[in-house]
């Protein structure tokens, strides 16, 4: 099965119109408003659009009267009436039924009226989603249930309505520049709490103006070994410490990725757990079955919630986010991050099938527009190409042209932080012909990471040098000595 991708708000079911949620006396009286106070058709029009009328009329109307005051005209009955393409609406007159409309229009409220349009036009448009679904699955051949509920999901995405949110509200010049100055006024009073979370490494929220920024994509990419996992690990802790993290891990399993955040907590310096020993269980001394139980009770205090699925769509990650949000308000917690490890596991529609590029253009670009939407930082982990692992490549430092199959992926990411470990390399060295001097150079950079910020909208790229230790998924400003 496969729906197409038509805005299904404006598609009609073939159900009997009349019987379909709406109200004329609504739609005429915000079409009457929009005519007298032509100062409000902007605000009008960031909650609806013409196809969010039901009645066709209505729907040409409320577009000569946005192209009206888009050219700086005055949008009158007469006016109005002088751009339809026919003479009549419904059985009168066209400008006898826009002066009706126009009649007893003084304190009405616009944007409640626009409100009420959209909210019926979006119950018409689930209406159509229904009889869909209703139809596919009577319709569906063996195995087609869960191929059903994916385009279900994605269809619930385009027809939800979106109310109006202060942090994607439009602005004047005027009112924008009052409202920076009085956010700054705000923040330096501490009225106002920064709206970035922190990473919890003092040195990365410097150089990002306070850490994971609202609204913002971040890319965490490496090639394999570099500890993409367990710099997820380690910053979805410590962001969970002071906002909502979720986090979708679809590479490794659960008990992996739950070892991995004991591992971390119960570090000890000369005798840490690494997260294998963590699963395996049965080598576990009393010590160390009491450290894990001093871990998984920080592990509790965290707001943290972890999905483990093979593969997730952008729609399920979304409402997954919804979902989560909504949970973390009945606890007077506010989600900041979401985390997904990692960029192959996100599946796509069929819309670019077999055109990688495009396809990872579609997540990215998706992904990025959820950030804004719900005001969260969403950290999508990512692998780097081959071209580091080239022979004649002398600096194996990646940067953000080292990103795989797109160019879009850097292109929509705010933040491009990349992961270097030269331990890996002189590991390999090691394989191949051991000498002192390389086992010299391993003991000197063994813990050594490197977070390359190779695009930084927050600030100026650079590099920090982190401390860390792969097997027991732990990084940190500095070496950890202590539990």
């Amino acid at each position: 099965m496969s729906w197409d991708n038509e805005n299904v708000v404006a598609f009609r079911p073939v159900a009997d119109q009349a019987a379909l949620p709406h109200s004329v006396d609504v739609e005429r009286s915000l079409l009457g408003i929009a005519m007298m106070r032509p100062e409000v058709v902007p605000v009008v029009g960031q909650i609806v659009r013409p196809e969010h009328f039901h009645f066709a009329d209505h729907q040409e109307v409320f577009s000569c009267i946005e192209a009206l005051v888009a050219a700086g005209c005055p949008p009158t009955p007469i006016a109005v009436k002088g751009y339809l393409q026919r003479p009549q609406i419904g059985d009168q007159p066209a400008l006898t039924y826009l002066a009706d409309c126009a009649a007893d229009t003084v304190g009405l409220d616009a944007a409640g009226y626009a409100a009420i349009v959209r909210d019926l036009a979006s119950k018409r448009a689930l209406l159509t989603v229904a009889e869909r679904l209703t139809e596919a699955v009577r319709t569906a051949g063996p195995g087609g249930a869960q191929s059903i509920i994916e385009e279900t999901e994605q269809a619930l995405l385009d027809v939800r309505a979106v109310v109006p949110q202060a942090h994607l509200a439009g602005q004047t010049a005027p009112e924008a520049g009052r409202w920076m100055l009085d956010r700054i006024h705000q923040l330096r009073a501490g009225k106002m709490e920064s709206t970035a979370i922190s990473t919890g490494l003092h040195e990365l929220d410097r150089v990002t103006n306070g850490g994971f920024q609202r609204g913002q994509l971040w890319l965490l990419a490496g090639r394999p070994g570099m500890g993409k996992t367990v710099a997820m690990t380690t910053l979805s802790r410590l962001a969970a410490r002071s906002a909502g993290v979720l986090v979708y891990q679809c590479e490794v399993t659960r008990d992996q990725q739950i070892a991995r955040y004991l591992s971390d907590l119960s570090y000890v310096h000369n005798r840490p757990l690494t997260f294998g020993k963590i699963m395996a269980g049965v080598e576990i001394d009393d010590e160390e079955a009491w450290r894990l139980e001093q871990a998984a009770s920080s592990f509790e205090k965290l707001h943290l919630r972890l999905e483990c699925e093979p593969g997730v769509t952008v729609a399920q990650i979304a409402f997954g986010v919804k979902a989560e949000k909504r949970r973390l308000e009945r606890l007077g917690v506010r989600l900041g991050v979401v985390f997904v490890d990692y960029l192959k596991f996100i599946k796509v529609s069929d819309r670019y099938q077999g055109q990688r590029v495009l396809e990872i253009g579609e997540i990215s670009g998706s992904l990025k527009q959820l950030a804004k939407a719900e005001d969260i930082c969403i950290v999508l982990l990512a692998q780097l190409n081959r071209g580091v692992e080239k022979q004649e490549r002398e600096d194996r430092r990646p940067t953000p042209a080292d990103l795989r199959d797109s160019g879009e992926l850097e292109q929509d990411a705010d933040a491009v932080l990349l992961l270097f470990r030269e331990a890996v390399y002189v590991e390999r060295k090691m394989k191949a012909a051991a000498t002192p001097e390389l086992a010299d150079r391993l003991m000197q950079v063994q813990h050594r990471l490197e977070l390359i910020l190779g695009k930084n909208r927050s600030g100026p790229p650079c590099s920090l040098n982190l401390w860390c230790d792969v097997a027991h998924s732990a990084i940190a400003q500095t070496a950890r000595g202590g539990f």
